[in-house]
């Protein structure tokens, strides 16, 4: 038998793919059935593969999740069901985000499945259900693979990292415990993307000619830069087309300047002079923005979750080009990468400027929040979310990522100017609250000569608080705002945004006039965590004490910080305060304009 485990097995097959496509760490929680993996990668001393614990599975995939996104790829450890299940949520949001994040998964024997099956025995962690867990994650991965013998893990393994590095989205193994210590063949060749491995033809030439000939027509217009141009690493072939455009095609001090969303917030530096804003385009917006002369070039851009409010856009105006594919207006054009699309932009402007100037204008945002002029608090001043954003705007540094919540946070955050290309971090399409804080972790991991500086929700951070054990024990000197409200506040929001309104509306149903008791979250002593978990705890609740404490922070940069931030139940962000008035609650039926339009 000592022979056989000698031998080259699964294991040493799959860690040496592993490392040939560059995981350098992997985050998870550990169980015997992945044991086998874990041991042959501890057992090579010069392996770059660090293999990093979690408090909790969700921990480990949010992580996971934020180190690929600065990396290019992790990879997840768990063990059957019970480990696999807790991070359906988070491999969702990889999908949904574009993130590459292997799944390992580590399964009963083929023996145990045979009792299972046959004799209707079930062993720990099954429900009797055949492969439940490989079913679960097929729609959300773009590869899964149950292996189960030695003959076939070579060519399944090739196959879903193939189809990860083609696609740039989540793979799942599932590996029977018996199959990793079975011997197999040695890697053949390296793997690579898949993409342009057809004869489809690209159409990038035509969208690009299409979008020359409506900036000419429209000769107003404003870029956006998507997300894309982060994942795809073109943010700096982004710039060289404003510049060719800028310098020679636009009128003098007409500069075209660049948009982002919350989603894509920081793919280029905001300190850059052509930077407009971050912005939420909805389709009013867009109209007040462009007018009838105007165009929006949205490249990388995607149209679903915080950015756009999950409306259409697309209209004769907008030009967007993501998921390799270029909408000119109405018009559509596949099989589109955005890097081509990008040189053909070039190459054409490029070819025009030869002729003559398109003399085209940048359009300037008018909307008054996206604009305002900030003034600096009162040190002596309660805290709120704009406050405190406006604090966090001169304090963050280059040397620091921050990485912001869904919910309230998310939307406060849009306006701090983040002064490093990739330096904010949100999941803005998927959304799913408790992201940040484990995803400090892993940003942490990813970028260790940075500062990883979350801001949460309360009702988040009672998610995944057990991150900041992960933070502590890693040695990390992650820090943590926890704006403290009490209630989940964009929960409440959505369904009745009543409680929120200066003054609210006095309704006969006394519920519309409070917060709902199920959006209410039981009091935790926060700063307290650190007690437990290490670290420093503070609890602020006026400017003075938030501006001390920022100090107190930068004074120690070797210790990680969970910083209470005391905020009033009704207090919002500015944009939302400013639209509760006319806004509509989903079961706000009291409401003369109910139900929402657009919603029902």
């Amino acid at each position: 038998m000592n022979n056989v485990i000698d031998k080259y097995c699964v294991a040493d097959y799959l860690k040496q793919r592993l490392e040939e496509i560059g995981v350098e760490q992997m985050f998870g929680v550990a169980g015997n059935y992945t044991a086998a993996l874990l041991d042959v990668i501890l057992s090579d001393d010069n392996s770059p593969i660090k293999i990093s614990g979690n408090a909790n599975e969700i921990c480990a995939g949010f992580a996971a999740d934020a180190y690929a996104r600065f990396k290019g790829v992790s990879a997840l450890y768990v063990t059957y069901s019970v480990g696999a299940f807790s991070l359906l949520n988070t491999i969702a949001g990889s999908f949904v985000e574009q993130v590459p994040v292997i799944l390992i998964n580590g399964a009963p024997t083929n023996k145990e499945d045979q009792i299972s099956k046959q004799a209707g025995l079930l062993y720990s962690h099954t429900t009797g259900y055949d492969f439940v867990d490989i079913h679960m994650f097929k729609p959300i991965t773009v590869a899964a693979e149950r292996i189960t013998n030695a003959q076939q893990a070579p060519y399944q393994i090739d196959s879903a990292i193939t189809a990860m590095l083609t696609q740039k989205r989540p793979i799942y193994f599932e590996v029977a415990e018996d199959v990793w210590r079975t011997p197999c063949q040695k890697p053949q060749g390296k793997l690579a993307s898949g993409v342009n491995a057809t004869i489809t033809v690209s159409e990038a030439s035509n969208a690009a000619q299409a979008t020359v000939e409506l900036m000419l027509d429209k000769p107003n217009s404003i870029f956006w830069a998507g997300i894309e141009l982060q994942r795809y690493g073109l943010q700096d072939k982004f710039l060289e087309l404003l510049g060719l455009l800028n310098h020679s095609h636009t009128l003098p001090n007409k500069h075209i300047h660049f948009v982002t969303t919350a989603l894509s917030k920081s793919v280029i530096e905001e300190t850059h002079p052509w930077f407009e804003g971050c912005v939420t385009l909805k389709n009013e917006e867009i109209t007040q923005l462009v007018g009838e002369d105007g165009a929006l070039i949205g490249i990388g851009t995607w149209t679903t979750g915080k950015d756009t409010g999950n409306e259409d856009i697309r209209s004769s105006k907008t030009v967007l080009a993501a998921h390799d594919g270029v909408f000119v207006g109405a018009n559509f054009y596949p099989s589109v990468q955005l890097d081509q699309y990008l040189d053909a932009l070039i190459e054409k402007f490029t070819e025009l400027a030869v002729v003559e100037s398109a003399k085209l204008s940048g359009l300037r945002l008018t909307n008054a929040l996206a604009k305002q002029a900030r003034t600096c608090p009162n040190s002596d001043s309660t805290l709120g979310y704009d406050n405190f954003f406006h604090a966090m705007s001169q304090w963050i540094s280059e040397d620091d990522v921050m990485i912001v919540d869904a919910g309230f946070p998310l939307i406060g955050a849009q306006g701090v100017k983040i002064p490093s290309r990739n330096g904010f971090v949100a999941q803005a399409a998927w959304l799913s609250i408790g992201y940040s804080v484990p995803a400090g972790t892993g940003v942490k991991c990813a970028m260790p000569d940075k500062r990883a500086v979350v801001v949460v929700g309360d009702g988040a951070f009672h998610e995944t608080c057990q991150a900041v054990a992960d933070q502590h024990a890693y040695g990390q000197n992650t820090v943590v705002f926890v704006i403290a409200n009490g209630i989940y506040g964009i929960e409440q929001y959505l369904v009745n945004p009543n409680p929120f309104r200066q003054p609210p509306v006095d309704y006969k149903d006394e519920l519309l006039d409070n917060v709902y008791a199920y959006n209410e979250l039981p009091s935790w002593k926060i700063a307290k965590v650190t007690d437990a978990f290490g670290g420093v705890g503070r609890t602020v609740s006026h400017m003075s004490e938030l501006m001390a404490v920022m100090e107190e922070i930068r004074c120690n940069p070797e210790s990680n910080f969970v910083v209470e931030v005391c905020i009033p139940k009704e207090n919002v962000p500015l944009s939302i305060a400013q639209e509760a008035g006319s806004a509509v609650g989903e079961d706000e039926i009291d409401n003369p304009n109910w139900p929402p339009a657009g919603k029902f």
